[in-house]
């Protein structure tokens, strides 16, 4: 697709605007997205440490209570009846100081076992026992292993229920008091679920100095998720924490957490890093996580984040400048106009200049002002250049006139009856042409020729509509008789007179001395005599031609033809091979031969070759084409009825016509020329299709043309310089052509416009002998 020089620099321009855009919108989203990886990176290791922190924190703490614990007395004391454990208040302060604490127990070596509960963590527990709304804490004591007893206690520690329970449980059995008291150490339990609270938690277990009790405390998981809720930083984020074994423990938001089991696997096969590759519906997340380094150490952590919520902020900043970009795209866009003007105004000054090349307005080519140096040169080089065409257009030109003269001289010059009629009809058809050109009203109105190409063109027609004739042989051009070919052959006709003449003298002189009666022979000698020389001189007549001939006198031919006389020499002897293959196919006479006085024979016949009738129709010509080139037969020619042309040597004078629509067809002429062909072959046509050689009608000839067919016809009619008829004068020759006006052969506006114009008087006052000029009734003409 073609597109112009300044869509191309503003596409050009606009197109780098776009790329250093997008190329810093591409940078400042890669500087953005490596900030927000970092920061991510820094937060998610920030709340991992406060996490890892809070953790390793709520576990010294637990492992000291336990320790000053286990050197109380009391707490190890074994259990009565009915009464409290004398440490109680020390239990419930540990609960209060440790919110992850939900219990705290003593397990005895007999079985006994007292635990002290934080009511708010065991909903179970208050929807079975139903105890009082003031209850805050709850007592449990089994002692040996069978009385379960439960004591509901409010904040300042009295009791406000105590109720009977059943008994299904022995501290000894439990994996947190047989590790412990094997231990001299704080042990820790793998994460389980705790059978009061049904919560998850751990254990941590201490056993008294005296092994007699092993003290333990129960932290729920559910504080740890607490605590990781308050440091998440965004509703889309999730902190979670994780087993080993993939069991989710605590999370920020277990809600909207989907697909744990498929996350857990992509934390399993990761190292700790940061990434981006987990996708969960569509969505695209950071990734945080860290495994456990100690076998002792049972928690995971992992936190994810959405991309988008993330990049959010900078994507909106580069969206913004984006935004920015696209304004300044907008606003650059008028402006980049504004500059190209620069390159295409001057440009533009330039492709002007060329068309006026290309027209060939050569003398209106400027230089265009411009600062840029390159086409302040190109100008110049356009100015020099029409110059130099206008130089050598002017030498061809001169060169094409020169030759086309040439023609038309050689033309003129091939027969002395046609002599000047190339020079003569163009300028008829030039000073008429121009008439019909200034004229502003009536047929003419719209007619005119605006260039200089176009008159040109109609003038090298005119010079041009004969060029056809060079092809037409010269005896056929001049033929004044009707037995002319190279020769006038009407001396041969006469030398058989001759012979026939004195064949009769012979006779009269054999009868003589053979004794007849004198007198009767002279008679008949002179009778003979007096018929020769009366037929030859008809034929002599005949042979000169008219305007028309009688049937009669056709017949009075063919009789003579009749006549025999003898024939006494070879007739083929001295003939060109040329001229012996007219021979073909007939057989020699033997001399002495009788012949007829005139003859049609074969030899007369000259065959038409390579002619092709196909190409003659395709090429629209409609002149009917005689089957023979050339009819030398005697009795044939003498019997032409008009003038001294066979119908064979007409097609030959026409043909001139066919010639030269060929010959100028085959010149690749440029396109303001193109007409030439048209302008030339046109002069022989009429209004009404009976001219040659495409027998056009009035709508298929132009005004020019019409011209040519008057100028032609004119001067051919005013010419004084053909032997074979006397010059017309002025009047006669204008009577002629107000006739063929009326035929249909010239056409009426342009007839009209030459009277009124006077264009032939002006021709005449040149041309014509001072006895041509006449005067002339324009009035009874038109």
């Amino acid at each position: 697709m073609k597109t112009t020089l300044r869509f191309n620099i503003v596409a050009n321009f606009i197109l780098l605007i776009l790329l250093v855009t997008t190329l810093l919108l591409g940078l400042q989203y890669y500087s953005s997205h490596k900030i927000a990886l970092q920061a991510i990176d820094k937060t998610f290791k920030q709340i991992s440490n406060n996490t890892t922190k809070f953790i390793t924190r709520s576990e010294n703490s637990i492992n000291k209570t336990l320790s000053l614990l286990a050197l109380n007395n009391e707490i190890s004391g074994k259990l009565h009846k009915n009464k409290t454990n004398p440490a109680l208040d020390d239990l419930i302060e540990v609960l209060k100081n440790h919110k992850v604490v939900i219990s705290i127990y003593l397990g005895f070596e007999n079985g006994d076992f007292y635990e002290v509960f934080r009511l708010s963590k065991y909903p179970q527990m208050l929807a079975q026992h139903n105890p009082p709304k003031e209850s805050e804490w709850a007592v449990l004591k089994i002692e040996n292993s069978q009385e379960a007893t439960l004591k509901f206690l409010n904040s300042k520690l009295d009791v406000l229920l105590n109720k009977n329970v059943k008994n299904q449980f022995n501290p000894t059995n439990r994996q947190w008091y047989q590790k412990a008291i094997l231990s001299d150490k704080t042990i820790r339990t793998d994460i389980y679920q705790f059978a009061s609270s049904h919560t998850n938690g751990i254990t941590f277990a201490k056993r008294t100095p005296d092994k007699k009790a092993v003290i333990a405390i129960d932290v729920s998981l559910s504080n740890l998720e607490e605590f990781i809720q308050e440091q998440s930083f965004d509703k889309e984020s999730h902190i979670v924490l994780y087993s080993n074994s993939g069991e989710l423990l605590a999370s920020s938001n277990k809600e909207k957490l989907y697909q744990w089991d498929k996350l857990f696997q992509f934390f399993k096969n990761k190292k700790h890093s940061i990434t981006h590759s987990y996708l969960h519906k569509k969505r695209e997340y950071f990734i945080y996580h860290t495994f456990s380094k100690r076998s002792d150490n049972r928690l995971n952590f992992g936190i994810l984040m959405p991309k988008d919520t993330l990049m959010k902020p900078y994507i909106q900043s580069i969206t913004k400048a984006l935004y920015v970009a696209v304004i300044l795209i907008l606003l650059s866009i008028p402006l980049a106009f504004l500059l190209s003007s620069v390159i295409v105004r001057p440009i533009r000054s330039l492709m002007l200049e060329n068309e006026k090349i290309t027209k060939r307005d050569f003398d209106k080519v400027t230089h265009i002002q411009t600062n840029i140096i390159e086409l302040d040169k190109l100008s110049n080089s356009f100015v020099s250049m029409s110059k130099s065409i206008q130089e050598y257009q002017k030498a061809q030109e001169e060169l094409l006139d020169a030759i086309i003269k040439l023609i038309a001289e050689a033309i003129d010059s091939k027969s002395a009856y046609t002599g000047g009629h190339c020079r003569r009809v163009p300028e008829i058809a030039q000073m008429l042409t121009e008439v019909a050109h200034n004229k502003n009203d009536g047929p003419f109105k719209e007619f005119s020729l605006n260039t200089q190409d176009e008159w040109r063109e109609f003038h090298i027609g005119a010079w041009l509509h004969d060029c056809g004739k060079v092809t037409t042989p010269e005896y056929v051009v001049d033929k004044s008789t009707k037995l002319e070919t190279i020769n006038n052959r009407i001396h041969e006709i006469r030398t058989r007179f001759e012979v026939l003449y004195r064949d009769a003298q012979i006779v009269y002189l054999e009868e003589q001395l053979n004794n007849q009666n004198k007198d009767k022979s002279l008679e008949k000698l002179h009778a003979t005599q007096n018929q020769l020389i009366d037929d030859f001189e008809f034929l002599a007549t005949v042979n000169i031609g008219g305007e028309y001939m009688s049937s009669e006198k056709q017949e009075r031919i063919r009789s003579i033809a009749d006549k025999e006389w003898i024939r006494n020499f070879n007739d083929r002897l001295g003939l060109a091979d040329v001229e012996l293959l007219r021979y073909e196919g007939t057989i020699a006479q033997e001399t002495p031969a009788t012949e007829k006085l005139l003859a049609d024979k074969q030899e007369h016949l000259i065959k038409r070759v390579n002619f092709n009738h196909e190409a003659y129709k395709a090429d629209g010509f409609k002149e009917e084409v005689p089957e023979y080139l050339y009819n030398y037969g005697e009795i044939y020619n003498l019997c032409i009825e008009k003038g001294t042309l066979s119908a064979e040597e007409r097609f030959k004078i026409n043909e001139h016509v066919i010639m030269t629509i060929k010959m100028l067809e085959q010149i690749p002429f440029p396109a303001h020329l193109t007409k030439i062909p048209q302008y030339a072959g046109t002069h022989h046509e009429t209004l009404i299709g009976t001219g040659y050689p495409r027998r056009l009608s009035k709508k298929d000839l132009s005004i020019p043309e019409r011209i040519m067919v008057l100028a032609d016809i004119f001067e051919a009619l005013t010419a004084s310089d053909r032997p074979y008829k006397k010059a017309k004068t002025l009047s006669e020759s204008l009577t002629i052509m107000a006739t063929m006006v009326h035929q249909n052969h010239i056409d009426r506006d342009v007839f009209e416009l030459f009277l009124s114009s006077k264009v032939y008087m002006e021709y005449a006052q040149a041309h014509l002998k001072p006895e041509q000029i006449d005067e002339v009734d324009v009035k009874t003409l038109l």
